[in-house]
């Protein structure tokens, strides 16, 4: 029913969350003559030597940003691409397929990103607590306005 309520009545964006301990997330700090290739490679590499899987069965995304002393640094994350296929077999099922993939550590910049108010994404994705109603669990609306 909600199938048919929800997600038929309009196209939905969704997002694959991912959380540690499924994603491994860690930084290189990139050469100065280092260039795209390069970093993109380096990234690859200590991902396949952090999680002890070989490069071709991994997923992988990287960021590069300034660091504080003005070093080229690389953010990245990464999980075995069998994970990721199990979740999109799941998200099929129910008729949706994932727009992006994020990562727990990113909460922030998803609602900053979409305009949420502080700390919704973090409800939206916390665990229940034991005995709490479902109900309680999935609402997500405040004095009656969207979050």
């Amino acid at each position: 029913q909600l199938s048919v309520d929800c997600l038929q009545a309009k196209p939905h964006s969704t997002i694959l969350m991912l959380h540690s301990p499924e994603i491994w997330a860690g930084d290189v700090h990139c050469q100065a003559h280092w260039g795209p290739e390069d970093i993109e490679a380096e990234c690859w590499l200590e991902a396949a030597t952090a999680l002890q899987w070989p490069v071709a069965e991994l997923a992988m995304d990287f960021e590069v940003r300034s660091s504080v002393e003005g070093h080229w640094l690389a953010q990245c994350r990464a999980c075995p691409q069998s994970l990721i296929e199990a979740y999109v077999a799941q998200l099929k099922v129910l008729g949706l397929q994932p727009d992006a993939i994020h990562c727990g550590s990113q909460m922030d910049e998803l609602e900053e990103a979409w305009g949420l108010q502080p700390g919704v994404m973090a409800e939206a994705f916390r665990l229940p607590c034991m005995d709490e109603l479902a109900s309680h669990y999935f609402n997500l609306f405040k004095e009656n306005k969207a979050c």
